[in-house]
C-alpha cells in the first residue's frame, strides 16, 4: 500500500480491512452481546502524495452477523487457520504445529479466507438501470451505445 509520511495515499485492500476487523472479532462479539448493536463503522483518510492534504475519506460498515456467517461458510481448514492465527492472535508457527501444516500454509489459508470473504462481503451492489437489476460493471456496459442490429 502506497504511503506518504506514514499516511495512506491509496485505498487499503478490502481483504486487509476484513483481516483487521477479524483481529477484534471477540471484542466485537462482546460488544454486540452487551449493546445489541451489530454494526460498526470504520473510516480512514486518503492523503495526497505530500502526506498532509486529505484527498478522500473511505468509510466501511461492517455487520458482526455477516462476519459470523462468513466464518461458517469457510472450509474447515481456512476457518481453523483464521480462528487461531487471526482471531486468537496465535503465532503462525503455533498454528502450523496445531494444524500439522507449514507456517507458509497457515498464511496461505488465512490470505485465501480473507480474499474469499471480501469477495462475498464487498460484492458489487446491484442497481436498477432502465428497469433492469444490474451490478456496477454491467451498469457501465449499459452506458455504451448499443450496436445497431438490423432485423
Amino acid at each position: 500500500m502506497a504511503q506518504a509520511k506514514n499516511r495512506p495515499t491509496e485505498e487499503v485492500p478490502q481483504h486487509r480491512i476484513l483481516r483487521e476487523v477479524f483481529r477484534h472479532y471477540l471484542e466485537f462479539r462482546e460488544y454486540v452481546g452487551s449493546t445489541g448493536n451489530h454494526v460498526i463503522e470504520h473510516g480512514y483518510f486518503l492523503y495526497e502524495d505530500d502526506g498532509v492534504t486529505i484527498k478522500d475519506k473511505i468509510a466501511v460498515t461492517i455487520s458482526f452477523w455477516d462476519l459470523f456467517n462468513g466464518l461458517k461458510d469457510l472450509s474447515p481448514r481456512k476457518r481453523e487457520a483464521v480462528w487461531y492465527n487471526v482471531i486468537l492472535d496465535q503465532k503462525q508457527r503455533d498454528v502450523a504445529k496445531r494444524m500439522n501444516i507449514t507456517t507458509v500454509s497457515v498464511g496461505q489459508y488465512v490470505e485465501q479466507a480473507m480474499l474469499q470473504l471480501s469477495e462475498r462481503y464487498f460484492a458489487p451492489s446491484p442497481e436498477i438501470h432502465n428497469g433492469l437489476l444490474v451490478t456496477k460493471p454491467k451498469f457501465e456496459e449499459l452506458e455504451q451505445e448499443p450496436e445497431h442490429v438490423e432485423a
